[in-house]
């Protein structure tokens, strides 16, 4: 079995290996919201998304690449929330975004892969996948230290694990729901360690 984070699979853009590619992509994140992860089998997908069983065996060692693969492809669509031009805004814009996902099948299907993945011997995704995630934030992060809002050296890591930890505390093992309130509140206590100052995000 395969252990590395994600398969690289050459493919040239556009055309039909992208029309397949996003047909496998949807099969996999729908069989995995309808039924989980031990659902979604080279057969099961292979049936949704209208491929045969042999393209996804020339593309995947197995299926948790595949579905390594879909998760990713996931993770980079989602779209930052345009700048505002103050850090607080900008983070409570992406803590929001983050609250919305959570909300949705889509949390509980993603912290079930992870879950999965993290009994696996070897299986580095969830860390391959935060850092995906911190590298896509770093415009955010780097207009803010160009304007004064964080200093150079901030670990930028931590901040973001103070800020987004909290929501899935409160969602996952809280039980409580993600509210307004609730996210300005971890706006205001994370600009007050890392800006030196309480943030107005309304």
């Amino acid at each position: 079995m395969s252990t590395s984070p994600v398969t690289n699979i050459a493919r040239r853009p556009g055309g039909r290996t992208a029309d397949v590619t996003q047909r496998v992509h949807e099969a996999v994140f729908d069989i995995m919201l309808d039924s989980g992860i031990e659902a979604c089998t080279f057969s099961s997908v292979a049936e949704r998304a209208g491929v045969e069983r042999s393209t996804l065996y020339r593309r995947y060692p197995d299926r948790m690449d595949m579905i390594i693969d879909t998760w990713m492809a996931r993770g980079e669509a989602e779209l930052l929330p345009a700048a505002t031009g103050r850090f607080a805004t900008d983070l409570r814009a992406v803590l929001g975004r983050i609250a919305e996902l959570l909300a949705t099948p889509i949390g509980p299907a993603l912290l079930a892969f992870v879950a999965e993945l993290r009994k696996r011997s070897g299986s580095d995704f969830s860390r391959t996948f935060f850092d995906r995630r911190m590298a896509y934030f770093g415009p955010m992060f780097d207009a803010a230290v160009e304007r004064g809002d964080l200093d150079p050296g901030v670990d930028r890591e931590t901040l973001f694990s103070f800020a987004a930890g909290p929501l899935y505390f409160r969602l996952f093992i809280a039980g409580r729901p993600l509210d307004d309130a609730f996210i300005d509140a971890i706006v205001e206590n994370v600009c007050w360690l890392y800006c030196g100052t309480r943030a107005a995000v309304q």
